[in-house]
């Protein structure tokens, strides 16, 4: 036998060999491998907003009339402004303007429902009665924010505040 036919022989072996030593996918982890390559999402990353305070609305130019929504997890002030023209969350000492959704359902003072932005779109739904007091307006709400691939990254129930901010 000549020395390429035997290296040759040899390459087939070894190459059976390690064949046999690797367990062949199913047809269900086959699938799965392939549709979690075609997916290209990264992994969720929950949130923590936080609260925007008078030095953000200064800078920002936040005021306005609008909800103010405080979650109930307790904390110092209103992690969402949703007002007629804006929401605006406060995300890794960053603030965030999202659009209103014109199509979704209306608030009190001019609100939405629901905005979207690059990274976040939010729904603020009332949980309870609105109950006007004086010029403004209260009920208790759940806000959901969900990240770009419409998965859940924060929800809260909370009390909403609407008024002249």
């Amino acid at each position: 036998m000549s020395g390429l036919l035997r290296i040759s022989l040899i390459s087939l072996v070894l190459s059976g060999l390690a064949a046999c030593s690797e367990k062949e996918p199913t047809d269900a982890e086959a699938i799965a491998a392939v549709e979690k390559a075609q997916d290209g999402k990264p992994p969720v990353r929950k949130i923590e907003p936080q609260p925007i305070l008078y030095p953000d609305i200064s800078k920002h130019k936040l005021h306005g009339t609008g909800c103010a929504f405080v979650a109930d997890s307790g904390g110092i002030g209103a992690v969402l402004l949703a007002q007629d023209q804006r929401g605006v969350l406060k995300v890794n000492g960053t603030v965030q303007i999202l659009a209103p959704d014109a199509g979704s359902a209306k608030l009190p003072k001019g609100s939405w429902s629901r905005y979207t932005g690059k990274e976040f779109a939010l729904t603020l739904t009332a949980t309870g009665p609105i109950e006007a007091v004086g010029t403004s307006q209260h009920f208790d709400g759940k806000l959901v924010i969900t990240d770009a691939f419409e998965r859940p990254v924060y929800g809260a129930s909370g009390d909403v505040q609407c008024k002249a901010i």
